[in-house]
């Protein structure tokens, strides 16, 4: 019989435990490719990217961050694996009406309200809870607890801290980073950085590339 691998790339943080996890639910063997160094040699069936010559199989990113992840992506495109899959644990609620994109992860625990969309190569990390009509964009992350509360918009490349509560309705910007813990009560500007209860502008942020590289190319 023939063993239902899933590929990991990336997988040099310690955050690709947690995408390791949600595989073996998925009730498929992870198979880690090593494609920058240094990961950990206890990770399963570790094998440098050297090693494999069919790149067209399923493979998802091993890293959590937006900026992280977006490296990943490019790293991996330019490699020439050409089919990223979306990973949504078992233990998540997503309804039917929910997409979720190529390459996205869906963490442990994660509710989801209807006729949502999670962009490609987004992170919803555990325990996260996005309300219904929330767009979320490619290569967010959304830190674990994060309470989304229906109706928002999330531009590429966002990053959500642990705790952070945002209310219906707002919009946080390409590239904003919402600190942990901080309650959005308006809108985020792209590439700033909102913190405190209610939030309140910190500084802005060096700007970078958030389009995803795959669909560049499509």
């Amino acid at each position: 019989m023939t063993t239902a691998y899933l590929r990991i790339v990336a997988v040099s943080a310690p955050y690709v435990w947690d995408v390791i996890e949600s595989v073996t639910r998925a009730v498929r063997d992870p198979l880690c490719v090593d494609n920058v160094g240094g990961a950990d040699s206890g990770l399963p069936n570790l094998t440098e990217e050297s090693a494999v010559s069919d790149r067209s199989v399923e493979f998802v990113i091993g890293t959590g961050s937006s900026e992280a992840r977006r490296a990943s992506a490019v790293a991996a495109h330019a490699a020439g694996w050409s089919n990223p899959v979306s990973l949504v644990d078992e233990t998540s609620t997503i309804p039917r009406s929910v997409i979720v994109g190529h390459g996205a992860y869906v963490n442990a625990g994660v509710v989801v309200g209807a006729q949502t969309r999670i962009g490609c190569f987004a992170n919803v990390n555990r325990a996260a809870s996005i309300g219904h009509h929330t767009m979320v964009g490619d290569f967010v992350h959304v830190g674990p607890g994060v309470t989304l509360a229906g109706e928002i918009t999330i531009g590429n490349g966002a990053f959500i801290g642990a705790g952070a509560v945002v209310l219906p309705r707002l919009s946080i910007g390409v590239g904003a980073i919402v600190g942990a813990g901080a309650v959005v009560t308006k809108d985020v500007p792209e590439f700033t950085t909102m913190v405190g209860s209610p939030a309140r502008v910190l500084k802005t942020v060096e700007e970078w590339e958030t389009t995803c590289p795959y669909c560049a190319t499509n």
